[in-house]
């Protein structure tokens, strides 16, 4: 027994030397020992304004499952009701949202599922420039969410869409194509502008729930013939069927020789868990070629897991630079100043991890990342930059690397979640901040390339858009040659300074065709995400 537990201890005995405690004077009759009653069994009943503990409800299930998920670990699920599932979504969200207090306490009875009854436990406030303070709230089928995140499977055709203009007349262009896809055994190509599908128009018509679930397949198998028209004003008529499709991450890895020297440069599409071996092979490559400058193109890079963008972090800066220094510190809400309230762990700051990660243990390991030492980086990016892929900017910045921003404004999201399962289905809500080595995180409105910046969220650099006429990788494509043409001379070419034009109905990031029915909403958004990695106490979040 402690000193603590003794003290109790002797407390109990000296009270009961003073008290009829078994012993002393026999005229006070012996009071009988009870136990205290049970406490009562947790209510689903909503109370304006009362939030039980989510503990109580959480994987109290109308389905519940069967089996192991993806990790090999039992379902806790047991039987519940949907209202236990809207409970536990409540308190949780109570408990864990940045932004909790600011979220309308409205009973969950009116809502005709948890998914659809999460879709309003969220802030309602906007940001400085009008948008919506919180356009990151989604949630998808955990199995869907698993699959990508381990081995970045998902189910489609293995065309990625740029939704120019998502409302009639409608510009939907293929943006990527994965090698070995339905897709690209089709002969379908990047800068393709979809035109009809099975017949139905997609540029004017109006039949929008066949033209999603056309665009956005929910079951591998499904078979559609799709008519593009080409860059070059031909057309393709393709038939694509459905299959899952195993993205490719690191693409188009190459050194490029320029007036100032070997210039590295990659397409990085996602921070995901499959992305380290090719994204430290091409940083291996760089360094055995003396490259001394690089251009990372995140145009397409929505984020993924924290502890990978890190990584990057270190593998451009260097050991010298990162030494000692913050990536990045998770701030939470005010309920937790000083606690994650998700692992019950004191806050401490993400370093710049400088070794490969074993995803399995969720441990660094032995192996030390190639780096190369640079005090100044150029990225391509756009409204479909997003999370993680900011957090390495805002990072980089923080430890005085120049950041050279090609591109458009970022998609603003200096936040993050805990991706969280219950009954089936992996909510994703905002629960902390990201502030650089230098405290700066406030970026909601994303990060925008200027002449002469003036602001923290401002960076030196080259207004340009998207170039769909060219192959993603090729010297002629407009990004690519304007980030190199602005690191050979310091300047932007002359076409790349004129202000992108606000689309009609210009959205901050794609969505799908004139609705955003949930379900397409995840698929968008699955990537535009970062998740912690707790390295430090060797344990994966």
């Amino acid at each position: 027994m402690g000193n603590s537990g003794m003290k109790h201890f002797l407390t109990i005995l000296s009270l009961c030397l003073l008290t009829a405690c078994g012993g002393g004077s026999s005229s006070s009759p012996r009071e009988p020992v009870t136990n205290p009653p049970p406490p009562p069994p947790p209510s689903n009943e909503w109370q304006v304004g009362v939030f039980p503990d989510a503990d109580q409800f959480a994987a109290q299930c109308v389905s519940p499952r069967n089996g192991v998920d993806i990790n090999g670990n039992p379902w806790p699920d047991v039987a519940g009701s949907e209202t236990d599932e809207k409970m536990w979504l409540r308190s949780w969200s109570h408990d864990t949202y940045l932004w909790y207090d600011e979220i309308d306490d409205v009973d969950p009875a009116g809502f005709a599922s948890p998914q659809a009854y999460f879709d309003v436990l969220k802030t309602t406030q906007t940001t400085a420039s009008g948008v919506p303070k919180d356009n990151f709230h989604f949630y998808q089928p955990t199995d869907e969410y698993q699959s990508f995140s381990q081995s970045g499977a998902e189910t489609g055709y293995g065309a990625e869409w740029a939704f120019l203009r998502a409302s009639p007349p409608r510009d939907l262009r293929v943006s990527t194509v994965q090698p070995g896809s339905s897709a690209a055994l089709a002969g379908v190509q990047r800068g393709d502008r979809l035109i009809d599908i099975d017949g139905v128009d997609v540029i004017n018509g109006s039949n929008v729930d066949f033209l999603n679930d056309a665009i956005f397949p929910s079951d591998a198998g499904q078979r559609y013939q799709f008519t593009f028209q080409r860059v070059d004003g031909s057309e393709l008529v393709a038939e694509l069927t459905s299959q899952t499709v195993v993205k490719s991450f690191v693409n188009n890895v190459q050194v490029l020789d320029t007036q100032v020297g070997r210039v590295g440069y990659l397409r990085f599409d996602g921070f995901q868990r499959p992305a380290q071996g090719p994204l430290i092979s091409a940083f291996q490559s760089f360094v055995d070629q003396n490259v001394t400058s690089l251009v990372l193109d995140l145009r397409y890079n929505g984020g993924g897991v924290l502890a990978m963008s890190s990584q990057l972090g270190y593998m451009i800066a260097g050991p010298s630079q990162t030494a000692g220094r913050t990536f990045e510190l998770l701030k939470f809400n005010d309920k937790y100043p000083n606690t994650d309230p998700v692992t019950g762990r004191s806050i401490s700051p993400t370093p710049f991890y400088s070794q490969e990660i074993d995803w399995q243990r969720g441990v660094l390991t032995d192996q030390q990342l190639p780096s190369l030492g640079l005090t100044q980086v150029t990225v391509i990016v756009t409204e479909d930059s997003c999370s993680a892929s900011e957090a390495l900017i805002n990072a980089l910045r923080g430890i005085d690397v120049e950041v050279i921003q090609i591109g458009g404004r970022t998609c603003g999201k200096p936040y993050g979640f805990y991706p969280t399962d219950n009954c089936g289905t992996t909510y994703f809500t905002i629960q902390f901040q990201g502030v650089n080595d230098k405290g700066f995180g406030a970026y909601a409105d994303g990060f925008k390339p200027v002449s002469a910046p003036q602001f923290n969220d401002e960076l030196p650099g080259c207004v340009v858009e998207d170039d769909f006429s060219s192959a993603l990788g090729s010297v002629e494509e407009g990004m690519l040659e304007t980030a190199l043409h602005r690191l050979t001379t310091g300047s932007c070419p002359t076409q790349s300074v004129e202000l992108i034009q606000a689309k009609p109905d210009s959205k901050r990031r794609p969505s799908p065709l004139d609705v955003m029915d949930p379900r397409y909403r995840s698929m968008l958004l699955e990537n535009k995400l970062y998740t912690p990695l707790d390295i430090n106490h060797g344990v994966m979040q």
